[in-house]
């Protein structure tokens, strides 16, 4: 056999090409990549998609068509920390829906229509630790819903029509550091309502129908740093409100309220931040106790510029205000006018800016606008494993 005929017959023919196969597993129409991140956002779904890959850290499938989550929808997802299901008009979670999903940190079903969740609809789900349910339809706190879930830190309520806070609304919530409750229409906290929550530590209730300061709630919660009561119809505030909270408070937000009177009596020496902005204050509550405080912010208050503002002139206190009155004075920032150096205690204050007058015709001159103090708002720690390359929920 010739050597060309030998090489030819014992040549081995290479395998045709085969097409490349995906090895994450992923539903129909949904987009899993190797990060870890699968996606079925705005598909249109009707049911929750079966088929991911057990390694799925990060889950979105919002803007679908749920409506109803039923027992056992995420098999095999131990691994998945962060779950999305926001815009996906859930009326019911059915108990042990999400059933062994036991590495799930952030939930997220805001913007849903539940009006109720059952005593185990969080059931399986050990470190569970930010749940979103803003913007659904409660009007009743889901009292019950938490006490299969020991590691919850921070809950959103946000934006639903609950009317009140009763008795026991913490059980099961021990480990509770953040309650936003901020846009609902609660007009009573009842004593007890945050007795389970001992470590409660940022509380919302901004935006709702409070008439007065649940005094007697928070002082059983005597360790809340950040309080928030914007735009409660609160016109007054008495001695010692805050008393309960003297050694944590450290925020407090009490701002377009229409408060006419304001008592800081007992709120101690740890206070750092204070809004009293949009009220009918014509006086400045005392402030000389908070040795601490490093934010004020009083703008649109009909403020008389006199001698019990002269705290207002701190060192190094970064304030927002304006007087009203006298007329002379109306429109000027406090920390400008020079009336309190005849104050007593305020003769060793420094002579406050002149204002640069033009010498051209025609020309002002610029002044520096006056940077307000900015509020920090309150939000939870943000989920480390939402993609960049998504919109927010």
């Amino acid at each position: 056999m010739l050597k060309a005929e030998f090489e030819e017959a014992t040549r081995i023919s290479p395998r045709p090409t085969e097409a490349p196969e995906n090895k994450i597993k992923c539903p129909a129409n949904c987009v899993c990549e190797d990060t870890h991140h699968s996606s079925c956002e705005n598909r249109g779904h009707t049911k929750v998609p079966r088929g991911f890959s057990s390694t799925t850290r990060l889950l979105d499938l919002r803007g679908n068509h749920f409506h109803y989550i039923p027992a056992n929808s995420f098999p095999a997802l131990g691994q998945v920390v962060s779950l999305h299901l926001q815009r996906c008009k859930i009326v019911e979670v059915e108990g042990g829906a999400f059933n062994g999903m036991k590495g799930l940190i952030y939930l997220y079903l805001s913007q849903n229509e539940l009006t109720s969740l059952s005593s185990d609809a969080f059931k399986g789900l050990p470190q569970l630790t930010y749940l979103h349910l803003d913007r659904n339809r409660f009007t009743l706190f889901p009292r019950g819903a938490f006490k299969l879930v020991p590691s919850l830190q921070a809950l959103h309520l946000e934006n639903n029509t609950i009317t009140k806070l009763e008795p026991g609304a913490m059980a099961g919530a021990e480990s509770l550091r953040a309650l936003y409750l901020t846009g609902n229409a609660i007009e009573r906290v009842a004593p007890g309502a945050l007795d389970e929550a001992r470590d409660l530590d940022t509380l919302h209730l901004g935006g709702n129908g409070l008439k007065e300061v649940p005094a007697e709630a928070l002082s059983r919660a005597g360790s809340i740093r950040d309080l928030r009561l914007s735009g409660n119809p609160i016109r007054w505030v008495g001695p010692g409100t805050f008393k309960a909270l003297e050694n944590s408070l450290k925020e407090l937000y009490l701002d377009n309220m229409g408060l006419e009177r304001d008592s800081l009596a007992g709120v101690g020496p740890g206070l750092r931040s204070l809004f009293l902005e949009g009220n009918q204050l014509e006086e400045v509550p005392d402030l000389r106790p908070l040795r601490s405080l490093e934010v004020v912010n009083l703008a649109d208050n009909p403020l008389m510029c006199d001698c019990p503002l002269l705290p207002l002139q701190k060192v190094n206190l970064k304030v927002r205000a304006t007087c009203s009155n006298p007329p002379e004075l109306r429109g000027q920032r406090v920390q400008d006018v020079p009336v309190f150096k005849a104050c007593p205690g305020g003769e060793t204050l420094p002579d406050p800016p002149k204002k640069e007058e033009s010498t051209m015709p025609g020309h002002r001159t610029k002044t520096k606008k006056h940077k307000s103090p900015s509020r920090k708002p309150g939000a939870t720690k943000k989920d480390p494993t939402t993609s960049k390359r998504r919109s927010a929920a």
